[in-house]
């Protein structure tokens, strides 16, 4: 039923228009609002939000109490026609006809449980013109990638060995196929059901684009992002230097007759949800840019016990092999740096723990740096095995507004990192030469402090801090950009 979010059948009805006349093609991109009632029922909120997919068709999602996903159709003389899946077997019929002029769909539903009908009455939808951002798109983009230095995948490893050592690993696949299912930015915004496929080639530059995905928005001030993806996704791993290799079936030690082949694998996320640096407006005269960044680095977990390679970390109790990290920007991003611990130097398959020998570093392994401009960092994400002795964290990553980073007048990234998620009050500050050719070294280094650091200007672009006597160093390698 329409109060329990299955949004059924609409059938037949009308509205104002000529019967006869032949319907141009019409954008349903947008927000819709209204009410479904039930025969002697009191009538029902509804709200829907539709994104046109073709001249005819759209899709989308409709919402009582939970949301619908929906595919319609715009027929001749005004009708449309839509279908729901509402899970569990629910399903919905909708027959309506819109009327142009006014943007207003009224019909009827049909309500089925398993393809026996429960529930059927009537609704109207009218889409908020006036408060809508209009068409909205999200960018994907890969990640850092050593494509501009094909020796950052072995620097400073053995000879590739036919069987990998034993020990819990990081591998960074070759390529990956994902699929975003639902968009929703954290404000006055339903679920926006999507179907955009993202391939990820890491043998291709860093910030290659790998789809947009369109939407739309109602006007409205925004904290945050959250995105559905699939959680079944398509592996290739193809690595001659560490000894592994997809197939259909799992990952093997050996080169597969025919070559490394995708594999299906199935994580326990089914979405990714982060707040914005600062909240952002959405108006008719303003859509959001945004940004995600596919983290394909170091990332999918295997474990290799003898020679034989299972899916995520067994050993620890944890089957999840893991989906790639997404970053989200609110501005277009310029480039992006991937710093290896300088004891790793790869931005290939490492390993972190179990029975690795030698034993694992600990600390800090690695750093993300993402810039909105050559001279503008606007996020740097610490990667941790383990937390680094003397070097307090609690939050790994810094903004440009929460946590001060910049980049100095001399080239030198700095930024401090909370002691809460809430950035209120801090623990530690960081400072890092910037390196901007492959190759190049740098070294990190952390200060414990207990007082806000509160740079001038808001930011370390003034000068990074000053740390005559780290508490914790270590030396990168910028392996990736």
């Amino acid at each position: 039923m329409l109060r329990s979010a299955v949004i059924a059948v609409l059938v037949g009805s009308l509205v104002g228009v000529d019967a006869d006349a032949t319907m141009a093609p019409f954008d349903f991109t947008g927000h819709w609002t209204g009410t479904s009632q039930q025969k002697g029922q009191p009538a029902n909120d509804l709200t829907a939000d539709f994104t046109s997919s073709g001249p005819k068709t759209f899709t989308g999602t409709v919402t009582a109490d939970n949301a619908c996903t929906a595919k319609g159709t715009a027929k001749r003389h005004t009708r449309v026609v839509l279908r729901l899946d509402c899970g569990s077997g629910n399903t919905v019929k909708i027959h309506g006809r819109i009327d142009p002029a006014t943007a207003t769909i009224r019909g009827t539903f049909a309500e089925f449980r398993r393809r026996r009908p429960r529930h059927h009455g009537t609704f109207v939808l009218a889409r908020q013109v006036t408060s809508m951002g209009g068409p909205a798109t999200i960018s994907f983009f890969s990640g850092a990638t050593p494509a501009g230095h094909p020796a950052a995948l072995d620097a400073g490893r053995p000879a590739a060995s036919p069987v990998p050592r034993d020990g819990q690993w990081y591998l960074s696949p070759d390529k990956m196929i994902l699929t975003v299912t639902s968009i929703q930015l954290t404000g006055p915004m339903s679920p926006v059901a999507v179907d955009c496929a993202l391939t990820y080639d890491r043998s291709q530059p860093g910030l290659t684009k790998l789809a947009d995905c369109p939407f739309a928005a109602p006007a409205g001030t925004y904290s945050g992002l959250n995105l559905g993806i699939s959680p079944t996704y398509q592996v290739l791993i193809d690595d001659p230097v560490d000894g592994f290799y997809s197939t259909s079936a799992g990952i093997v030690t050996s080169p597969p007759a025919g070559g490394a082949q995708y594999l299906s694998v199935t994580t326990g996320s089914a979405g990714i949800g982060g707040n914005f640096p600062a909240p952002i407006d959405v108006g008719a005269s303003a859509p959001p840019t945004l940004s995600v960044v596919v983290n394909g680095l170091q990332f999918f977990r295997v474990q290799v016990s003898g020679g034989t390679v299972s899916l995520g970390w067994p050993g620890v109790g944890d089957t999840d092999p893991r989906r790639p990290d997404m970053t989200v920007s609110v501005d277009s991003l310029a480039s992006i740096a991937f710093y290896s611990n300088q004891g790793i130097d790869s931005a290939g398959a490492i390993c972190t723990g179990g029975a690795c020998s030698p034993p694992p570093l600990q600390g800090v392994i690695a750093a993300y740096v993402f810039y909105a401009s050559a001279n503008v960092p606007t996020w740097i994400q610490l990667v941790l095995n383990g937390a680094p002795s003397g070097c307090p964290i609690v939050t790994s990553g810094a903004f440009r507004g929460k946590g001060y980073l910049g980049l100095d007048a001399t080239n030198t990234l700095g930024w401090a990192l909370p002691s809460d998620d809430s950035f209120s009050s801090y623990s530690s500050e960081f400072r890092m030469p910037q390196v901007t050719t492959l190759g190049g070294s740098t070294t990190l280094e952390c200060k414990r402090i207990s007082a806000d650091p509160a740079p001038p200007g808001g930011n370390f672009s003034s000068g990074a801090p000053i740390i005559s006597s780290p508490d914790y160093a270590a030396n990168f390698v910028l392996v990736a950009n």
